[in-house]
């Protein structure tokens, strides 16, 4: 056997013994749906009419929706709302029960947010991890790390990283000889896939087309971008280099894993096996059509001890179901407070915008700022100033001829508490 299969054995005998097989039980569940997308749509169902159930006859909050006919007779509710109404909508039961687990938000929103999970939901989010990697070929007990700003405040012991086969590294800036560092590690201990911001895999690219990173010895299977939008420009070239696919990876700490690119033309698969997902008009409450920019609005089956239901993450998708089932969502726009607006007031297309700088591998990070309607600044960070003129070229094409293109170069651009970087920030007060 190999040290990952005696890793995995281990885990599910752990499992099996100390946890009623909880999570692997979900994994096998959770794999099925995804295999199985055309007759899901049942599971579904009957994950939705106990999730309501149990809604309004435990919570406080939700009490007053108990003779609901339909999903749509429920709140929208965002993360402020889910804030001010905490105690209510939680399960006293659950609270301190055995299992049950805390989460917090990383806070990028700029609202903090504590979340828990009863045991069953814990397990279904581990399950929904491991089985939306499992798609594209990169199990459970693989060797894989995790990149991170700082790992102290995850406080993970070794044995617990030994045990899970997953590491917790540290590369907080992206110099040469940390990144060198990082790829001599994965080589030398045969790490076959990583987990990072996409900025992190912004500055492997940089690294790589620099021509300075020596050739790769190591073995990859898959790695997974999570947290920010993956540029298409560096998804080539890291792919390249470590002669693997790089897939985009979405979830958020309140929930758990959401979607996932599986390989195919079509964009995220979406997890539909643990979530229902609506998509919102921007300026009503009624669905989208498909393939339409919305409002991201999901509704958690297996929360118990905090409902989620309805709940509006700021986040713009595009979504499609294809004939045998399957949900994709075909983008993802990132936050609503970030998006980028036209002059009718209409959204901008941000995959249009970022494509305006993808070409130049010498830009080693962007960001632009929308002031107003007509008044935009970029921040760059590179030393070469030659793109200005065909920047302004560009972003006039997208959002006019009269409007104002001002540049702003640094270092660094900052990281917010999370570790993220915004790429895309809108300062207007009063939309249209």
């Amino acid at each position: 056997m190999t040290e990952r299969d005696i890793k995995y054995q281990a885990f599910v005998e752990d499992d099996n013994k100390n946890n009623f097989g909880r999570i692997v039980n979900a994994c096998d569940e959770s794999l099925f749906l995804f295999q199985h997308p055309e007759v899901s749509s049942i599971f579904e169902k009957q994950y939705l009419t106990q999730c309501l159930t149990h809604a309004v006859t435990f919570s406080e909050f939700y009490k007053p929706y108990a003779k609901f006919k339909s999903l749509q007779e429920f709140p929208i509710v965002n993360k402020q709302v889910l804030r001010d109404n905490w105690d209510k909508i939680a399960v006293k039961e659950y609270i301190d029960a055995p299992g049950t687990r805390t989460k917090h938000t990383s806070g990028s929103t700029g609202t903090p947010f504590t979340m828990i999970f009863d045991r069953v939901k814990n397990a279904r989010t581990i399950a929904d991890r491991k089985v939306i990697h499992e798609i594209v070929g990169v199990r459970s007990h693989d060797k894989m790390v995790f990149i991170m700003d700082t790992v102290r405040d995850r406080q993970i012991p070794l044995e617990r990283m030994e045990r899970d086969n997953v590491y917790y590294l540290e590369c907080p800036s992206f110099d040469e000889v940390s990144l060198q560092k990082l790829l001599d590690y994965c080589v030398e201990n045969k790490v076959v896939t990583l987990v990072a911001l996409s900025s992190f895999y912004d500055g492997l690219a940089y690294y790589f087309n620099s021509g300075k990173a020596p050739k790769w010895k190591g073995h990859m299977i898959g790695c997974f971008s999570q947290s920010e939008t993956l540029k298409p420009a560096t998804k080539k070239a890291v792919e390249a280099y470590l002669q693997c696919p790089l897939y985009s990876y979405y979830a958020n700490e309140e929930n758990g894993p959401m979607a996932q690119e599986d390989g195919t033309e079509y964009g995220h698969r979406v997890n539909t096996g643990s979530y229902l997902f609506e998509v919102l008009k921007m300026d009503s409450d009624e669905p989208a059509e498909d393939g339409e920019l919305g409002r991201l609005v999901l509704t958690d089956y297996f929360n118990r001890a905090f409902p989620i239901i309805r709940y509006e993450n700021g986040d713009l998708v595009a979504k499609k179901t294809l004939p045998d089932g399957r949900v994709y969502f075909t983008k993802i726009g990132g936050r609503q407070t970030d998006a980028l607006y036209m002059k009718d007031g209409s959204i901008a297309n941000v995959f249009n915008v970022m494509s305006f700088v993808e070409p130049f591998t010498d830009i080693k990070q962007f960001q632009i700022i929308q002031n107003d309607y007509q008044d935009f600044t970029w921040v760059l960070n590179t030393t070469n100033h030659t793109y200005e003129e065909f920047i302004i070229k560009e972003s006039k094409a997208l959002f006019g001829d009269d409007c104002k293109i001002s540049f702003q170069y640094v270092d660094e651009i900052p990281k917010l508490q999370s570790g993220k970087r915004r790429m895309t920030i809108c300062n207007i007060k009063d939309k249209k």
